[in-house]
């Protein structure tokens, strides 16, 4: 696809939800090249919070969080598959307006919709030693919509999927040319992306495209170019995304009584992480409808209060925010996973327990949430750390 087609499919989507709002950057030199340079290397997953930091720099695209104009986005749509199986990808129209079945991707402030069917994965970051080149940490996605809505987990899947900045796919890293010619296999979208602003051409029809927005970058890579430009038409900075997270959370006071909520029709799964030096921000979030939600709710009101004895884990990665809604009422939920596990829900702590941290485990939460502090009664929930 030439950038000339690129860029009047990307504009035309953009003006169909919030007029002509064009992204900087330009066209990357794509004349560079140089041959694969594959170096593997292990890394220490202590480190792994420090290390895997990407910090963005400037603002170069016209769409911000503070100013400028905002692409809006379809209304929210049920996202869990905890209620529904994986929807076949519907095909995108021509004029790049998004399939009402694709569903929402949130991270660090920023939100976009990608087909129903895609995994969840990792962001290569920039190379330990310095230098131009990416620390491929796994590629592909990691998990994945099982056919019946379950969550699968298997590594390297060759499918199209969404990555994250700062979570590890797994310790067994491969040093590769940031510059094109990269070879891609498939579509995907990276949040909080190592890659420079602009778009080039990689091998075999691919287009990558990296603009940001509210501080974060976004690249996303297809070599269909209506479903590229539906993808970035959907691109907006939020201060709460369509699952109901918001990107900043103060967890010490994300705590609501629940004993008397009643009922609720939805519950809203924020996972916020923990980075040294970056405080904490949303890293994903999901929504759980109808019946599931109200289970949820029942089965944390049903352990008896308790006194937590907190034991230092030396490691914080994830909280969770459950924040429950219903007609009438609306409540958060802290859920602490370290050395102080627990629901603290405003009028004691409850116990975690298989029956009631289950029904929000569903999409990618197990796969970016770690559960390696809380016990063998909960093992099998969460994917372990990569060591």
């Amino acid at each position: 696809m030439s950038d000339d087609r690129l860029e009047e499919a990307f504009r035309a989507s953009l003006r169909e939800r919030a007029g002509d709002v064009t992204a900087d950057g330009g066209v990357a030199d794509v004349a560079r090249a140089g041959a694969r340079r594959r170096q593997r290397i292990k890394v220490a997953v202590a480190g792994a919070a420090a290390v895997a930091v990407i910090a963005p720099v400037g603002v170069l695209a016209a769409l911000n969080r503070d100013g400028g104009s905002s692409v809006n986005v379809a209304d929210p749509a049920p996202t869990s598959g905890a209620s529904t199986a994986a929807s076949p990808t519907d095909a995108t129209p021509p004029s790049g307006k998004v399939p009402a079945n694709w569903r929402v991707e949130s991270y660090n402030g920023v939100q976009l919709r990608v087909p129903p069917d895609w995994g969840w994965g990792g962001v290569p970051m920039k190379d330990f030693g310095g230098g131009d080149d990416l620390m491929m940490c796994g590629t592909g996605a990691f998990a994945y919509p099982g056919p019946s809505g379950e969550t699968l987990f298997k590594e390297n899947v060759e499918m199209p999927y969404v990555g994250r900045a700062n979570y590890y796919m797994t310790d067994d890293c491969v040093s590769e040319q940031a510059a094109p010619p990269l070879a891609p296999k498939h579509p995907y979208v990276w949040l909080g992306s190592p890659i420079a602003v602009g778009t080039a051409q990689l091998r075999d029809g691919y287009t990558q495209s990296t603009v940001e927005v509210g501080g974060v970058r976004v690249t996303v890579v297809d070599d269909d170019p209506d479903q590229l430009a539906a993808i970035l038409g959907t691109l907006e900075a939020v201060e709460v995304d369509a699952n109901g997270c918001g990107a900043v959370s103060r967890l010490a006071e994300s705590s609501d009584p629940i004993a008397d909520l009643g009922k609720v029709d939805s519950v809203s799964v924020c996972a916020y992480r923990h980075l040294e030096g970056r405080g904490v921000f949303l890293g994903y979030s999901t929504l759980i409808e109808g019946a599931p939600a109200q289970q949820l709710l029942e089965r944390i009101e049903a352990e008896p209060g308790v006194t937590v004895r907190c034991f230092a884990s030396g490691l914080r990665l994830d909280d969770v925010v459950l924040r429950f809604r219903g007609p009438d009422v609306a409540a958060d939920v802290l859920v602490q996973l370290d050395g102080c596990s627990g629901y603290y829900t405003g009028e004691g702590t409850r116990q975690l327990t298989r029956a009631n941290v289950e029904p929000w485990i569903v999409d990618g939460v197990g796969l970016y949430v770690s559960g390696g502090q809380i016990g063998n009664a909960l093992s099998g929930l969460f994917r372990p750390l990569p060591g």
